[in-house]
């Protein structure tokens, strides 16, 4: 059976991405997009919220393309602290949450070329890979696995694909195995109380 996506990003500069990936979905039986452009600057929050459950209803994972301009969620001061103000951060939180007649989806994020040096350590060593800290609700989603399931028994390191219920995967290696990322959210999802996951910055 076809999984349901959906795809959040920044229209500014990863339209191109959201474009290419509705392209390679909709030639595939296995993926349906289910993403939406709509225009939400005008609605309240509870009618963001509605709106986004209806749009998410049905679908198992959410993909977040991480470019330059959606790496940190943004803020806007209210008079008394700092608040999201931020339509990525809407479609995460509310992709995390258990509603009516669907569970919270699997969530990858998918971080582009341009964005590479904002997300990922230049060096490494030995293979190990080290993720910098950025300000988004993906990155609260990795290296949060229950130590009773961690994968990998060393202190300190962990399974790329098992040990972070956010999958974090270059745009090269999504587009060439989509399918395998995929399915690989689906279970975690399915096992999401090995997890500590974070709902909320």
């Amino acid at each position: 059976m076809a999984r349901k996506v959906f795809i959040s990003f920044r229209y500014k500069d990863g339209n191109k991405y959201k474009e290419y990936l509705s392209k390679l979905f909709s030639d595939s039986d296995d993926v349906i997009n289910c993403s939406e452009s709509e225009d939400r600057s005008r609605m309240s929050e509870d009618t963001i919220k509605r709106y986004l459950y209806s749009k998410l209803k049905n679908t198992s994972v959410t993909i977040v393309l991480l470019t330059p301009e959606a790496i940190n969620h943004k803020k806007v001061f209210n008079g008394y602290n700092y608040v999201y103000d931020d339509w990525i951060y809407d479609e995460i939180k509310y992709s995390l949450d258990d509603r009516e007649n669907n569970r919270c989806n699997g969530l990858i994020a998918v971080y582009t070329p341009e964005a590479k040096n904002l997300v990922i350590n230049s060096s490494s060593n030995n293979g190990v890979i080290t993720i910098k800290s950025f300000n988004n609700l993906v990155r609260k989603n990795m290296f949060n696995i229950k130590k009773t399931y961690k994968h990998n028994s060393k202190e300190g390191l962990y399974n790329a694909n098992l040990d972070h219920y956010c999958s974090l995967v270059s745009w090269e290696d999504f587009v060439k195995d989509f399918d395998f990322y995929i399915a690989l959210a689906e279970q975690k999802r399915d096992n999401k109380d090995q997890y500590d996951i974070s709902k909320r910055m």
